[in-house]
């Protein structure tokens, strides 16, 4: 790992080398930094990871997934490479320290669509039952409140929201304070990406969908409706 720095130990401008990685510690703030950084430096973010290595020149991230269930290995011949990180990698790897000036990040602004879902305190869903107003509303949302954008299955498979944005069994495991679910109907298989502390709530039409089993607050209502009344309520 190796990044060059100047005199003052700020990150060079125009100096990464071929490969560089970047490694932030694994808190909100960190996976937020990430994010920031990888959108900026138009790098690859990694998310959080459990073990750093190579082979020969190619950088190898593991990953967890599926809320640890299994292990994703994540390879990188070149580039920016940025992740967060319970604990520094051994080995004898070169590591330099370089100190993020605060005013550089605070310029920037991400949306809710860009904003990483791992560490978010904050998670805004749409399902099957919105259309694409419906997730210009959730970002909306969860820009405002500072949160980060997420999707099931049907709803990518729709074309609403990327896959980078899918939460559940086969996507991302997020464990954010507080889950807002508009317009899903919680299958087994999307319940399964999120935390079991998380607190959701949940928007249905259906009085009968099996979300409202695990929510602490419903509301049975068209969420494509509600969503711009609490977008409206938020911003005054």
């Amino acid at each position: 790992m190796d990044l060059d720095t100047n005199e003052a130990g700020e990150v060079a401008p125009n100096q990464y080398p071929d490969r560089t990685l970047l490694i932030f510690p694994a808190t909100p703030d960190g996976d937020v930094l990430a994010g920031v950084l990888a959108a900026r430096l138009d790098g690859v973010l990694l998310g959080r990871v459990s073990d750093i290595g190579f082979d020969g020149d190619t950088l190898i991230a593991t990953r967890p997934a599926y809320g640890g269930r299994i292990r994703l290995e994540l390879r990188l011949a070149q580039g920016i490479a940025i992740a967060t990180m319970n604990e520094p990698p051994a080995g004898d790897h070169v590591i330099r320290h370089a100190p993020l000036a605060a005013p550089a990040i605070d310029r920037v602004e991400l949306s809710a669509r860009n904003a990483a879902l791992e560490g978010a305190h904050l998670v805004v869903s749409g399902g099957r039952g919105l259309d694409a107003d419906g997730f210009a509303m959730l970002d909306g949302i969860a820009r405002k409140l500072g949160g980060a954008l997420g999707a099931s299955l049907p709803a990518v498979d729709l074309g609403l929201a990327p896959v980078s944005r899918q939460i559940g069994q086969s996507g991302h495991f997020v464990t954010p304070q507080l889950y807002l679910a508009a317009g899903i109907s919680g299958t087994p298989q999307h319940l399964a990406g999120i935390g079991a502390a998380t607190r959701i709530i949940a928007i249905n039409s259906d009085a009968d969908a099996p979300i409202f089993r695990y929510a602490e607050v419903g509301a049975v209502a068209d969420a494509r409706q509600l969503l711009p009344e609490l977008l409206r309520s938020i911003e005054e």
